[in-house]
């Protein structure tokens, strides 16, 4: 929600009173989905957190914290310590925000969880998203979990993200995939029969 901005993110970070979480809230509730939204978060220390909100359309809001840094982040950034998952319409998904994913354990919890879908947030340029998805391919295989990875799209922070959102399924195959060039919604359908879903291009005026 506020781009990947570390050096203003003492300042962007939110606690629980902020009005965006009953803005999401709502809206969650209204539409009857879970919405994940990506936003510092207050900690305790100087130093946020690399959180996301999880809204549920029962009310109900949720916080995970980023717990791998990439080198550098801990400069602006605190770790979280907790893993994260959530069920919904009977599949459990088990959350991860971008470095995340290159930790063996998050991926071994996730299977002791039960999770059906790991759910990654990342911002990968392109210099680096032939290496980054072939981590997270191997990982559909080795774990047999369907990957959902949401990629940012444009310029934030300094960071040119290379877009290219994506799904694959445990085979490892991509079922799915936006570009690198246009801002988008990536529908997927996760069923036992496998993965489908379309691109919807979003018009900017």
């Amino acid at each position: 929600m506020t781009g990947y901005e570390l050096e203003l993110a003492s300042k962007l970070a939110i606690d629980g009173t902020s009005s965006i979480i009953t803005d999401l809230s709502n809206a969650a509730i209204n539409n009857n989905v879970v919405i994940i939204s990506g936003i510092p978060l207050i900690s305790d220390t100087d130093k946020p957190y690399i959180g996301a909100l999880v809204s549920f359309p029962s009310g109900q809001t949720d916080f995970y914290r980023k717990q791998d840094l990439h080198p550098g982040e801990d400069k602006f950034m605190s770790a979280g310590s907790e893993n994260y998952s959530f069920e919904f319409k009977q599949r459990k998904m088990f959350l991860g925000i971008c470095a995340d994913f290159t930790n063996s354990q998050h991926w071994l919890d996730a299977n002791e969880d039960h999770a059906d879908i790991y759910l990654s947030s990342v911002l990968i340029s392109k210099n680096g998203f032939a290496h980054d998805s072939e981590i997270l391919r191997r990982k559909a295989i080795e774990h047999k979990l369907n990957i959902v990875m949401s990629n940012y799209i444009g310029e934030t922070g300094g960071w040119l993200s290379h877009g290219n959102s994506r799904a694959w399924d445990t085979d490892g195959k991509v079922c799915i995939s936006a570009n690198d060039s246009d801002a988008c919604l990536v529908l997927c359908s996760i069923t036992d029969g496998g993965i489908s879903g379309r691109i919807i291009n979003i018009t900017k005026n």
